[in-house]
This record gives C-alpha cells, sequence and structure tokens, in this order.
C-alpha cells in the first residue's frame, strides 16, 4: 500500500481487516479511518464478498488499499462454487446472487486467491492455520491449541466468526510423549504485545459483526511500540441495510446488521 522504503523497515503499523462480505458502506467508513492512522500495510483477511449488495466495488477497494490478501470462505465458495452443500438456503441465494453480479475476470481471482500469508512474524488465514481450507472457526482455547501448534509465526490473524478476541500462549512445553500448550483468552481492545507469548489474534468483521456491535471492526498493529488495538467504526448501518434488501437478498442479511449479530 505504502513504498516502506521511504519510512524504514523496522517500524510497520499494520491495519488487518476481515469479513467486509460486499458492506460498501462499512468499508469505506474504515478505509476513511485507518487514513489518520500512519498505516504503512493493510491485510486483508477474507470474505470480501457474499451477504451484502456492493461485490464489485468491495472486492475492487480491497484489491486496492491490501498489501496481501487470502481466501474466506465465501471468496472459494463463489470462486469455485463447491463446499455449498452445507450451506443454508439465505447464504445459497447470497451466493448465488453475488456470483451474477461479478465477472469471470472477479470470479477467477476468487478462486485463485491463497488460503495464508507468512511474513514479518505474522501469520495471516481466515480461518485458522490447523487446516486452513476446512474454514474452522477459533472460538475457545482448545481450537487456539490447534491453531498455535500449526503455525511457528509470532502473531496469528484470524477473521471468520465476526467475533474479536485474542488468544495468548503463554506456556508451550515439548515431552517425550507429546507436548503441552497453556492459552489464555485476552478480551481487551487496546494491549501490548508480549516478547513473552505467542498470539492469535481475530480482528472480527468489518461488514458483519456478530458481537452484539454494529459498528465495523478492524485491527491495528504496531510492530515499533508492540501494541494491538481493535477500533469500532461507526457506519451508515441503515443505507446498508436497505440496499441488501433492495438488491433482493433475503431480508435477514440485511436486517441482522443493525443489531450486530
Amino acid at each position: 500500500m505504502i513504498n516502506d522504503c521511504l519510512i524504514g523497515v523496522y517500524s510497520v503499523r499494520y491495519a488487518v481487516l476481515s469479513d467486509v462480505h460486499a458492506n460498501l458502506e462499512a468499508l469505506t467508513a474504515v478505509l476513511e479511518d485507518i487514513e489518520g492512522r500512519s498505516v504503512r500495510k493493510v491485510f486483508f483477511l477474507g470474505d470480501a464478498v457474499g451477504y451484502g449488495a456492493d461485490p464489485v466495488d468491495a472486492l475492487r477497494l480491497i484489491e486496492e488499499i491490501s498489501d496481501e490478501v487470502v481466501a474466506g470462505n465465501h471468496d472459494h465458495i463463489i470462486g469455485t462454487l463447491t463446499d455449498m452443500e452445507d450451506t443454508s438456503i439465505g447464504v445459497v441465494s447470497s451466493i448465488r446472487w453475488t456470483k451474477g453480479m461479478l465477472s469471470n475476470q472477479e470470479i477467477e481471482k476468487l478462486a485463485n486467491l491463497p488460503l495464508e500469508y507468512s511474513g514479518d512474524g505474522i501469520h495471516c488465514v481466515h480461518g485458522s492455520p490447523h487446516n486452513p481450507r476446512q474454514w474452522h472457526y477459533m472460538m475457545a482455547a482448545d481450537d487456539a491449541k490447534k491453531g498455535f501448534a500449526a503455525s511457528n509465526e509470532k502473531i496469528i490473524f484470524v477473521g471468520h466468526s465476526h467475533i474479536p478476541v485474542v488468544f495468548a500462549e503463554i506456556e508451550h512445553r515439548k515431552f517425550f510423549a507429546g507436548e503441552m500448550r497453556r492459552v489464555k483468552t485476552i478480551k481487551a481492545e487496546t494491549m501490548p504485545i508480549s516478547d513473552k507469548y505467542r498470539y492469535i489474534i481475530n480482528v472480527g468483521s468489518v461488514g458483519q459483526p456478530r458481537d452484539g456491535d454494529p459498528r465495523a471492526a478492524y485491527g491495528v498493529y504496531d510492530s515499533d511500540a508492540q501494541t494491538y488495538t481493535l477500533h469500532r467504526i461507526s457506519y451508515d448501518v441503515e443505507k446498508a441495510s436497505d440496499r441488501i434488501i433492495k438488491a433482493g437478498l433475503p431480508k435477514e442479511l440485511g436486517e441482522r446488521l443493525k443489531v450486530g449479530r
């Protein structure tokens, strides 16, 4: 997004976004907020499309602003039209509508997105580093233990659940017959990154939060200050909801934006 040669290689502030779900109003509000935070790199953790009314513009904006993009399950399904057998009727109708809105070139881009990115001590994946193609949710400490075991990076950024949470691996011991990991859950929105721990950070959802807060959510990691902050951004939820309904998509996909569920 921005040439790091101009600012040095040792201090980078990362904006990490996930689960836009074609919500252009939410994405635009988040990008306006990012502009004022001296962000040097943008990582996108998947699900650019699905549910919302603006897949074309959302996909274009994400492509323009992101340094790295990985696939989400909706991106993968729309790109390949596979794995639809366990999907609800409302989601299937959204997938089919979205596919009809995208060009063949855009669908091909979704199909070819990588599942993971690793670099700068960071691992990016939509669901979990543990079998990323299975789209596992990281909802509890036991899920996080599998994720930590599947990555060697200091910080693992994930999305998928639409619920912000941080897991810290506070101890990892190997024994002759196996290993033991201790993980704690952290729900603070601003926190230091300790040299003693590794972290799995769920940055929540830009376009469809599900933790009861309808504001868009995204994270900022400062590698110099060694801090992580979850940002909540207000946007025109009514407009985004109305546009979903006017597009002929299932009404519940618009209504749920208003309550963040």
